[in-house]
């Protein structure tokens, strides 16, 4: 009785078989996504990074930057303040209030994307009320991606310098600075004596 032969596979094909396997390890691994870097910034292009910013500002951004290799990934910004000011008592105490949020579900692509929380100055019941005060406080920037936090920014919000040009008597300045906070009239830099004193009702009181 004649002996059945053992199949072969060709050496080649062996080959080929491995490379398809290593090709899937490759893409299995390529086929991700993760958070690369979260920073502060005055722009939306993230030029102009920052980790202190002032009540006057007129935006602030949060920029989180990733890479997404595969379908159905959900990035979330959220900015958290840790800390706030109490104008009556003049004095910080600590907070944890979520005032702002973006999330996005970005498709697979080659590169960075980006993520653009904007943070606009708002009202107490939350309308964005541009020329109004951002309060003063410690904040951080959270980056999540498919509901995990992957990395932090913090950054302040302080009360700013003295106006560097000259002041308008009953102008607005109690939240952008605190009662009684007093500036030179003609600016920050100005050698002349006159004086301005922030107040509550009545703005800047400036000397004659």
């Amino acid at each position: 009785m004649a002996r059945l032969a053992r199949a072969r596979i060709p050496r080649f094909c062996t080959l080929a078989v491995s490379a398809l396997l290593a090709a899937a390890a490759v893409s299995s691994c390529t086929a991700t996504a993760r958070v690369t870097d979260v920073y502060m910034a005055l722009d939306a292009n993230g030029a102009r990074k920052r980790n202190v910013f002032f009540t006057d500002s007129k935006e602030i951004h949060c920029i989180v930057e990733l890479g997404v290799g595969r379908p159905g990934t959900t990035v979330e910004a959220i900015v958290r303040q840790d800390q706030s000011y109490d104008f009556v008592a003049d004095r910080f105490f600590e907070a944890d209030r979520v005032l702002a949020n973006a999330e996005s579900a970005p498709q697979p692509q080659e590169g960075i994307q980006k993520l653009d929380l904007t943070l606009k100055p708002a009202a107490p019941d939350g309308t964005e009320t541009p020329g109004s005060p951002f309060p003063p406080g410690r904040y951080q920037c959270e980056a999540y991606l498919d509901g995990h936090l992957e990395k932090v920014s913090i950054f302040n919000i302080d009360f700013p310098p003295c106006p560097t040009a000259s002041i308008f008597p009953g102008s607005q300045c109690y939240g952008f600075y605190k009662k009684v906070d007093v500036c030179p009239k003609y600016g920050d830099t100005s050698r002349d004596p006159a004086r301005c004193r922030c107040t509550i009702l009545k703005g800047w009181e400036c000397d004659p």
